[in-house]
């Protein structure tokens, strides 16, 4: 990914002094949006050149922090390589690696459907959000020691536990612990210092847990609007790079394999609430756009009619669960949608 203009610490390269141009201009208020909505750092990359980026001052170039659910869409992409090399096929049963799950109501759960939030999967908030978050040790353990709420197939919900179970799919399905498998497969090919974060039983998390940065998250998506190419790689395969960014169930036309969409149809958000009136997520914005997001303000968002990308992240004491409680960035992909609005045909002038 190739850096045009770098606009680090408190102030913006580009636009100081005289002659600022319109995209100065428009970068500057974007910032500035993003700073009022407590970001720590923005990126705009267009094309695979960042013509934008900001940082807090206390943010340091390089510097890590928790990415929450933008790691399910990082998960999402582990899947698909390990299915691209023939280690396992997205409509397997999970029970094929998950074999504690033989003989079980599980049994037929399949990892399009643990993908695809439509597993059926127990779920309830103080499991998900709590127990697995933060009082379990062996998170993995954990989740696939549950049961089932529901026929596999027949409910969509957005369920941690659920796409947690992904990590012993994958480190049994590669024979290799997850982390490695990323970075020796994605994090490494794309450049991304990114790293997951590993609980008290070696497991590694898939739920939330990527120790991330604006810039990675950017090299992320654009992974997905190069179709799955980083240079001259192709690190992951176009067709499934297409299906992940297809609604991936009727039961909700706003998600895909573990990315959000903003496809009309029979919506659920991830609190549960939705509508079936035929809107999308994000009605102001372009009905293809697709994004990872993350607790407290963490977007990565995709637009590929104008092959952009922008990313923004917030900082958050994750030290506990009261330390969450309140933490903000409800207005984040607002943010990154409106500057999406305003950037665009100012590149070409």
């Amino acid at each position: 990914m190739r850096r045009l203009v770098v606009s680090a610490f408190l102030a913006v390269l580009v636009g100081c002094g005289g002659g600022s141009s319109p995209l100065d201009n428009a970068l500057n208020d974007v910032f500035d949006a993003a700073k009022a909505e407590g970001a720590n750092c923005v990126v705009v990359e267009r094309g695979g050149d960042v013509v934008g980026e900001w940082r807090d001052a206390d943010f340091a170039e390089g510097a890590l922090q928790e990415g929450f659910s933008t790691t399910k869409s990082l998960a999402a992409t582990l899947v698909g390589i390990a299915q691209d090399e023939g280690a396992l096929s997205i409509d397997d049963p999970a029970s094929r690696f998950i074999t504690e799950w033989k003989g079980t109501e599980s049994e037929s759960v399949t990892i399009r459907q643990l993908l695809s939030n439509t597993s059926g999967r127990y779920f309830d908030v103080l499991s998900d959000y709590a127990r697995l978050a933060f009082l379990e040790q062996d998170k993995s353990g954990y989740a696939i020691s549950l049961g089932q709420s529901s026929t596999p197939g027949e409910t969509w919900v957005y369920n941690n536990a659920a796409v947690q179970t992904l990590e012993v799919v994958l480190e049994r399905a590669t024979g290799m612990p997850v982390d490695e498998f990323a970075r020796t497969r994605l994090f490494e090919p794309l450049g991304m210092t990114s790293r997951l974060s590993t609980d008290a039983f070696g497991n590694q998390g898939l739920f939330a847990g990527m120790q991330t940065n604006c810039m990675d998250l950017a090299r992320l998506v654009r992974l997905y609007l190069n179709e799955g190419k980083a240079g001259d790689r192709q690190v992951i395969s176009a067709a499934y790079v297409a299906e992940a960014l297809r609604s991936s169930s009727e039961l909700n036309s706003g998600y895909g394999f573990l990315w959000w969409l903003n496809e009309p149809g029979r919506i659920v958000r991830a609190d549960s609430s939705g509508t079936s009136s035929g809107e999308s997520l994000l009605p102001e914005a372009p009905e293809d756009v697709f994004w990872a997001s993350g607790a407290c303000g963490q977007v990565a968002m995709g637009f590929p009619a104008d092959d952009l990308v922008i990313t923004l992240m917030r900082p958050v004491d994750v030290s506990g669960i009261s330390a969450l409680a309140g933490c903000g960035g409800e207005g984040a992909e607002k943010v990154v949608v409106e500057a999406q609005a305003s950037l665009t045909g100012l590149f070409d002038k």
